[in-house]
This record gives structure tokens, C-alpha cells and sequence, in this order.
């Protein structure tokens, strides 16, 4: 999505005709700290336009490597209203992803029964999907995005016993992406039309929710 149609209103949410049970689920939930598999702990907190989140956000969305796929390489100012916006309604929820003190990544964890994703696929009420972008050049091709996926999916798993399903809809052209959830779990389910972009529709399952072997 390029900024010459950019607004603070998602272009993504569903909000006509919800089933009850999906306004019953409420908005993701916050996932806890949770230790990797290759030492330290990650944390996610809320990304807060009132703490310098959307400065940070805004510098990593300029980077060559996350404008390529996302194309939200908007002003500070902008993604503050982004961020206020998901923080006041019950879609999605902005995170920053810290692994020992340093932050890294930011996130979006939302309801996919209130995306265009759960139009796509059978979807739960407590259904969550994540949208991914490592922020520090330095930080990728490390393993480090496969880490975090695989933390994090665990730890919404916890944060949200009734969730059975996470998914994931990288752009069918970013490999790298596309390995990466499928080394933390994740199954390509199929190729959708969103809109905005041809994405491989990714996901895991709690019940059979495993970590292939790197």
C-alpha cells in the first residue's frame, strides 16, 4: 500500500456484519515474555506513538529491505495515527518485539475473522494472524525472524487458550519471508488475491502446532 493511499483507516478490517462470536473473542491479546530456542528472551509490548514507537517504526519502514514488500514507508506522524488507531479498536494490535533489551522487529496481531484473510479460509472467532517486519538490516539472514515466529506463535497460543489457528500472508514473491514461516511451523494452506497483493496464506495449528528441525 503506497502513501498516496494511505489512511488511518485500516483498508484491510472487516467490520460489516460480524458474528456475535467474533465480537465475543475481543481483541488479540498481548503475548508475555517467552525465552527462544537459541537463548535469551523475547518480549512484545505495545507499540505506543507517546513513547517515539511510531519515529522507530517509521525508520525501519523506510529501510530498503521492509519497503520492498510493505510499502508503508510513511512519516512518523502518519504512523502514529496508525498506531492509535489499532491501539483504540479491537482488530489489531501494534508490537514491538525486544529480544534481550533490543528492539527488533515490529508486529501486528490481529483477529482474522476481521481481516480480508478470514475471507479466504474457514476462520475461528479466536483465530490470530501476524504481519512480521525486522527492523535492523543486521538482524536478518541470521535466523533471528525465525526465532521470533516461532516464540511468538507460542506465545499467543499460550496468551489465548481458545485461539486454534495462527496465520501468516506473506507476498507471494518474498522468499525469504515464505521460508521463514515455514521454518518456525508454518503450512502454505494456498495462494490468495487480498487486494493489495497475491499472498501465500501460511498458518499453524495448536493441536499440531510442531518445530521442524532447522
Amino acid at each position: 500500500m503506497g502513501a498516496a493511499a494511505w489512511s488511518p483507516v485500516s483498508f484491510r478490517e472487516v467490520t460489516d456484519d460480524l458474528d456475535p462470536r467474533v465480537l465475543a473473542a475481543g481483541p488479540p491479546p498481548l503475548p508475555g515474555p517467552a525465552g527462544s530456542d537459541s537463548g535469551g528472551t523475547w518480549r512484545f509490548r505495545l507499540a505506543d506513538p507517546g513513547r517515539g514507537d511510531a519515529d522507530l517504526v517509521a525508520g525501519w519502514m523506510a529501510r530498503p529491505h521492509v519497503d520492498l514488500f510493505w510499502e508503508q514507508a510513511w512519516p512518523a506522524e502518519r504512523w502514529a495515527a496508525v498506531l492509535r488507531r489499532q491501539l483504540d479498536g479491537e482488530c489489531t494490535r501494534p508490537l514491538i518485539a525486544a529480544r534481550d533489551g533490543l528492539d527488533l522487529a515490529y508486529l501486528e496481531v490481529y483477529r482474522t475473522p476481521r481481516d480480508v484473510v478470514g475471507r479466504h479460509y474457514p476462520a475461528r472467532p479466536h483465530d490470530l494472524g501476524v504481519h512480521i517486519a525486522i527492523g535492523p538490516i543486521e538482524a536478518t539472514g541470521r535466523g533471528v525472524g525465525r526465532n521470533l515466529v516461532r516464540t511468538l506463535a507460542q506465545a499467543l497460543f499460550d496468551a489465548d487458550p481458545a485461539c486454534l489457528r495462527i496465520v501468516a500472508d506473506p507476498d507471494v514473491r518474498h522468499e525469504v519471508a515464505r521460508r521463514m514461516f515455514a521454518r518456525a511451523g508454518f503450512r502454505q494452506m494456498s495462494e490468495v488475491d487480498l487486494g493489495h497483493k497475491r499472498a501465500a496464506l501460511m498458518s499453524c495449528r495448536r493441536p499440531d502446532f510442531t518445530i521442524p528441525a532447522s
